[in-house]
């Protein structure tokens, strides 16, 4: 359960840190990109540099996939923050939570992890924490920028695919692919890429690179790539059932994430964001209820 609380806490760093972007004015793109250069560097300096180094110089099969999610976690920023500008945050942050029907569907079904020791009141959890998350995102009609079209679907629609399709990948690399000598320097190799990717998009795009992008860029980096670590770590401590880590860690990060939103950035709720964090609390113990019996 540690791994899984730290997972969560981190989680709600990054997103205090998107947070403040509008508030101090940072460009999103230049940030990201140096957010992944600081996540290589905190990776290699928590492993060491020679560790990094010996293990990426031998040819292993967890390689390639790294390399993949990396070109996917840098078009899944950027599809974001460009759906974000065009479809509104509402819209966005829904399609980006309820990614967590991908994995959830893979784990059950496709992976067959740990579904016998699933029981009713897991399963409904489940269920009920996609109910959970709607209400919680509810927002006013007025929030979002354009009238709703079919084709407004699109963007919001990639990045819950890109999304699902990241934890997905990280389930199953973590089951099959990976070891827990590997979990410290998979992160590493997955930033590095994404920072290449970003770079040769900066130049691309010739977005301007300024000073206090780059200092975002640091305060995001940092707990970062340990989110991507203690993610691997809670999926391993929960035999890598993601139908149980993901709805408990997407139902967390709501949890925390509102409070923190509420205590320092003022942040106002209606009563149906209130119903959905009562459900949420809920759904945390119908996912749990077997480990804190234990406890």
């Amino acid at each position: 359960m540690i791994y899984l609380l730290l997972t969560i806490l981190l989680n709600v760093a990054i997103f205090m840190a998107f947070r403040s972007y509008s508030k101090f004015q940072i460009n999103t793109l230049p940030a990201i990109v140096t957010n992944y250069l600081v996540c290589v560097i905190t990776g290699s300096s928590f492993v060491g540099f020679g560790n990094v180094s010996a293990q990426l110089s031998v040819s292993h099969s967890w390689l390639p996939y790294a390399l993949g999610l990396g070109v996917i976690f840098v078009c899944t920023f950027y599809l974001m923050a460009r759906s974000t500008q065009l479809r509104g945050v509402a819209t966005t942050s829904v399609a980006s939570k309820m990614s967590l029907a991908i994995p959830v569907i893979f784990s059950l079904f496709i992976f067959k992890i740990g579904t016998n020791a699933l029981d009713g009141w897991n399963y409904l959890g489940i269920l009920l924490a996609f109910v959970a998350i709607l209400l919680v995102s509810k927002k006013d009609k007025t929030s979002e920028q354009t009238p709703f079209k079919l084709k407004h679907l699109t963007l919001p629609f990639m990045v819950f695919l890109l999304g699902g399709i990241i934890d997905t990948s990280l389930n199953y690399v973590n089951q099959y692919v990976i070891d827990e000598s590997v979990e410290s320097v998979f992160p590493i190799a997955i930033f590095f890429t994404a920072f290449v990717g970003g770079t040769i998009m900066i130049i691309a795009t010739k977005t301007k690179v300024r000073a206090k992008d780059i200092i975002g860029g640091i305060y995001l980096g940092i707990p970062n790539y340990f989110s991507i670590y203690f993610q691997l770590k809670a999926l391993r401590a929960f035999d890598n059932n993601g139908a149980i880590v993901y709805p408990t860690l997407n139902i967390g990060i709501i949890i925390c994430a509102t409070l923190a939103s509420i205590l320092l950035f003022r942040e106002k709720l209606g009563k149906i964001n209130l119903a959905g964090v009562g459900l949420a609390v809920i759904v945390i113990f119908l996912l749990s209820h077997q480990e804190i019996v234990k406890l």
